[in-house]
């Protein structure tokens, strides 16, 4: 019998699952989220068909702003400010999840020159008075980590080996060029791993309940799929997953792989692009609490108003994009309520307005759920490299490509499969003459694709 995929959206304390093989689609919804009920819905959904994945949207269950833990936020760099670290975040959620801030001296250039030697005493005094104040992790942002990591590297060994008990995040690992956007990221991940430890451990329990040969995934932000290890230590990665699988789905049910797809919601219409059959990503963007990380996301353009107005709106961005036009009811699922109706209602308003070869998509099932059935490996990596000549260039670019590519063998992709989706060398020679930001995108298919 043809193996199928699973893809499961938990929210609220509720799950609704979809269940894909070949031009199927099954749905299933579990109020109460209990473990065991939710396995015997997953059970029932598949129906004696092989399960080959369940891929996770937790997203709703990574809120730091409910299941954040406090943090201790530590910089390493070259000099102490005169005046201390002045005062906090402007973030309200930053300043709720830091319960100590401290800086240490050390730290490099983005061209990996050492600009102080690390203070690995003072490292441990500030971990140890975290310990004492009860903080259970640690977030480490170092002045040029993207350049060189080493810094990082070496505080978190001296820290889990002195205070075993003490979780460690290292900022070179979120990535991004912004030191405060990669700061901010790395206190929201080490605020969560505590939370995703939990969330990774229910998630791979019921998938295995399915069967031994039943593995699990976790829909990550920029759209594809990552293993519960990488979820465990980013759990950053897992944020704003929704909005990425539900263009995703959107363009798998449309049965295209470039479109400009508007999602309808009770509140109006929220517009992205896939390509490729990846939906467009960006890190500026604002997450949580409106804070921005480095992190991507899908992006995602809110139209709010009438069904006219919103419909109107996206006709017009239709009317100027090369590729297929698809309208997808993002909130339809087998027990919605009335505000589904309103979302119905009002995909189709923006579907009448557009011309024959656009596409309306009114699943059975939540599209978010659909589109974690399909999310396939993926990884994003950006980060800051020095190149003296072109050639050097096009090396050093080969092996972060090839970083990325073995993150996507990691997630389970077809040996072969992997590939590099886009890969950007921005020139920074307004910093140094020779500096690139380096952002790659790879992605793959996956082992257990039917």
């Amino acid at each position: 019998m043809e193996g199928a995929r699973i893809g499961v959206r938990l929210a609220a304390g509720h799950a609704r699952a979809a269940l894909v093989v070949g031009g199927e689609i099954r749905h299933a919804a579990c109020r109460s989220g209990d473990e065991p009920e939710l396995a015997r819905e997953l059970r029932d959904l598949a129906r004696g068909t092989p399960v080959r994945s369940v891929t996770w949207d937790v997203s709703a269950e990574l809120d730091p702003a409910s299941a954040g833990s406090p943090v201790a936020a530590v910089r390493v760099m070259p000099r102490l400010p005169a005046r201390g670290l002045g005062s906090a975040h402007p973030s309200p959620l930053i300043r709720a999840l830091v319960r100590r801030q401290a800086a240490v001296i050390g730290g490099h250039d983005l061209f990996g020159v050492e600009l102080a030697t690390l203070d690995i005493y003072e490292m441990l005094r500030t971990a140890a008075a975290a310990q004492a104040e009860g903080v259970s992790a640690l977030a480490l942002t170092a002045t040029g980590a993207l350049g060189c990591p080493d810094h990082e590297l070496a505080a978190a060994e001296i820290i889990r080996d002195a205070f075993p008990r003490l979780r460690v995040s290292l900022s070179h690992q979120v990535g991004g060029l912004g030191l405060l956007d990669r700061e901010a990221a790395t206190v929201i991940n080490t605020a969560l791993l505590g939370r995703a430890e939990q969330v990774v451990e229910r998630c791979v329990r019921i998938a295995r309940r399915l069967g031994a040969s039943t593995s699990a995934w976790f829909v990550a932000g920029d759209g594809g799929r990552i293993s519960a290890e990488r979820l465990r230590v980013l759990p950053v990665l897992g944020l704003w997953a929704t909005g990425a699988a539900a263009l995703t789905g959107a363009a798998r049910l449309a049965g295209v792989d470039d479109a400009v797809v508007a999602l309808a919601r009770p509140e109006g219409l929220a517009v992205g692009h896939v390509r490729d059959g990846l939906p467009h990503v960006a890190t500026d963007r604002p997450g949580p609490g409106g804070v921005r990380m480095a992190v991507p996301q899908a992006s995602l353009t809110p139209i709010h108003g009438s069904h006219a107005a919103t419909a109107s709106a996206f006709a017009l961005l239709a009317e100027h994009d090369q590729h297929t036009a698809v309208v997808a009811v993002a909130g339809t699922g087998p027990q919605g309520d009335g505000r589904d109706g309103i979302a119905t209602d009002r995909g189709r308003a923006a579907a009448a307005r557009l011309s024959s070869a656009s596409v309306l998509v009114e699943p059975t099932a939540e599209l978010a759920a659909i589109g974690a059935a399909g999310t396939e490996p993926s990884a994003w990596l950006d980060t800051v490299l020095y190149a003296e000549t072109s050639e050097v260039l096009a090396r050093k670019q080969a092996a972060v490509e090839q970083r990325a590519l073995t993150l996507v063998a990691e997630s389970g992709a077809r040996l072969g499969s992997e590939r590099v989706v886009s890969s950007r060398a921005l020139s920074l020679s307004f910093l140094r003459s020779g500096s690139y930001r380096l952002v790659v995108r790879a992605g793959g298919r996956a082992e257990d694709e039917a």
